[in-house]
């Protein structure tokens, strides 16, 4: 099973950490469970400024993506990567800081799916 974790470029003793800002991270890691396999990819709508989801959401399609693991995901990129891709949305817990930890958590099935958008509007 494919699954995407968005990432930050800066690694702690070669582990890297999970960027708990979705839309705008910068990369994502796309996690082949079955084989371990990891690819590191850049985010296809970083330079929009908004309505990224949309590109988000098709690149992981492509990509063969079934899960996305989050900290937190706004209500458009939710709608589009959950509602009409049909992949499912995983909430990573605030322990969790490195990315082999959220996907040995998700592995395991100690991750609860994110039933609605939980990132807080920013004001503009």
């Amino acid at each position: 099973m494919k699954i995407v974790v968005p990432v930050l470029e800066t690694e702690v003793k070669g582990k890297k950490l999970v960027n708990a800002h979705f839309g705008k991270s910068k990369h994502f890691a796309v996690v082949d469970t079955e084989t371990g396999n990891v690819e590191v990819i850049e985010n296809p709508g970083i330079h929009l400024p908004r309505r990224r989801g949309i590109y988000i959401a098709e690149m992981f399609k492509e990509k063969g993506v079934q899960a996305v693991l989050v900290k937190e995901m706004g209500a458009g990129a939710f709608d589009k990567i959950r509602n009409v891709m049909g992949i499912k949305v995983y909430l990573i817990p605030p322990e969790i800081k490195f990315l082999d930890e959220a996907v040995e958590a998700f592995k395991e099935m100690k991750l609860k799916e994110l039933p609605a958008p939980n990132e807080e509007p920013h004001e503009h």
